[in-house]
């Protein structure tokens, strides 16, 4: 009699909160004013991805690290002209990496700074040499003269949207995520959202745990802005994404383009022309979240990397318990001895030493200016890349970023031609 007591209470508090009638808190971070779950918008979810998608190349395999004893977990590879690679570890010390003339590079012991505390995900060096760094939760920071004793400094280019700003003034940037720089300075950047990277026991900082936990909360608070160092301004120009990531500025400078992971999707913002000031879908269904985009060496393309192979769960995401079940996974497993998945996706639970195996596969798109897939690397089982942030192409060569990985994997392009 109790436990069927039990059991038809337990499925009553389930239904209370499928229907909203039971508050649930989610882990949010330290600092985070609310913990609720909101009325998601009309048709955000379920998710929806590109479930035919296959890989049929292994081009990414042929990837080779570079620094891996050195460095972990770089999201982006800012290249300089001179061939030198700005660098942001998983800790936040930031590095020159300097060509050794055998392929490789070389990094001093210690770092030029840090860009902490947070999570520094985008980077880019601007006309000038200095480094542009997107961070969570500080904002843009700037790295003016890197490596020169006397006038290198480290500041905060912005932390929140300008009153002037005619949409969202005065709202603060605390998911910096991706950028790029136009001609004139102006500095386009993606917030992801206003769920905070987590700080972790080893003293990094994590954001997948933001991802899950803005996919439970429902509100959308991503931000395309843009920066303007000549008066100091930011500009919101574009809200409401569910998870702004990687930016990318047409040949022209005419659009920008910016990534929705959660949404897998691509938006363009007209800058210039009769659209100026409108945004459109770029391009959808995609087959993963998308992360980084970049412009491909022709000018012309761009390079589009596609985080993972969404779980089957995600098409279930319209189902309240499912993303409360979403948002708190990570932190229960944590809790309940599951390694988390450092250099993979390979979860092994203890103390019965159970496996779970998650799909893992690394996908890099070259995409015309008209959303085309033109080209897809592969690495169909993610033997060798997986979990790819973000790819810049240089000097022949496509520099590819991830969250956890050691080393910094580089592509050379003319061997795969």
């Amino acid at each position: 009699m109790l436990a069927k007591a039990f059991f038809v209470g337990f499925i009553a508090l389930l239904a209370a909160v499928e229907f909203g009638q039971v508050t649930v808190r989610l882990p949010f971070p330290p600092g985070v004013e609310y913990d609720y779950m909101a009325e998601p918008p009309a048709e955000g979810l379920p998710l929806k991805w590109d479930k035919g998608f296959k890989v049929e190349n292994d081009v990414l395999t042929k990837a080779k690290f570079v620094l891996a004893d050195e460095i972990v977990g770089v999201e982006t590879v800012a290249v300089a002209p001179d061939g030198k690679l700005g660098l942001v570890d998983r800790f936040g010390k930031i590095f020159i990496a300097t060509p050794d003339g055998r392929g490789g590079y070389s990094i001093p012991k210690e770092p030029l700074a840090y860009s902490s505390p947070g999570r520094t995900l985008g980077v880019k060096f601007d006309a000038d040499g200095d480094l542009y760094m997107a961070n969570s939760p500080l904002g843009l920071l700037q790295l003016v003269a890197p490596g020169d004793a006397e006038n290198q400094k480290l500041v905060l280019a912005t932390g929140r949207i300008s009153d002037e700003s005619p949409l969202l003034p005065g709202y603060p940037v605390e998911f910096a995520n991706a950028l790029d720089i136009a001609s004139d300075g102006t500095v386009y950047l993606s917030s992801s959202t206003d769920v905070l990277a987590y700080k972790m026991e080893d003293s990094s900082w994590d954001v997948l745990d933001s991802v899950f936990v803005t996919i439970a909360k429902g509100a959308p608070a991503g931000m395309l802005l843009a920066y303007h160092p000549s008066n100091g301004s930011t500009i919101a120009l574009m809200d409401k994404l569910w998870f702004g990531n990687g930016v990318a500025l047409s040949p022209a400078e005419d659009y920008v383009l910016v990534a929705d992971s959660i949404q897998m999707r691509i938006h363009r913002y007209w800058l210039q022309g009769p659209k100026a000031g409108s945004s459109e879908v770029f391009m959808d269904n995609l087959p993963g979240p998308p992360d980084g985009i970049s412009l491909a060496g022709d000018g012309v393309n761009f390079w589009v990397t596609i985080y993972s192979e969404p779980s089957a769960l995600m098409s279930l995401t319209h189902i309240r318990l499912v993303r409360v079940l979403t948002a708190w996974a990570p932190r229960l497993m944590r809790l309940l001895g599951v390694q988390m998945p450092r250099r993979g996706v390979v979860l092994k639970v203890s103390p019965q030493g159970q496996v779970l195996q998650m799909p893992r596969r690394g996908v890099v798109l070259k995409v015309s200016p008209q959303g085309k897939v033109l080209q897809v690397l592969g690495d169909a089982t993610g033997k060798v890349m997986y979990g790819v942030t973000s790819a810049v192409e240089a000097d022949g060569k496509l520099f590819l970023g991830t969250i956890r990985r050691k080393g910094v994997p580089v592509l050379d392009l003319k061997a795969i031609q």
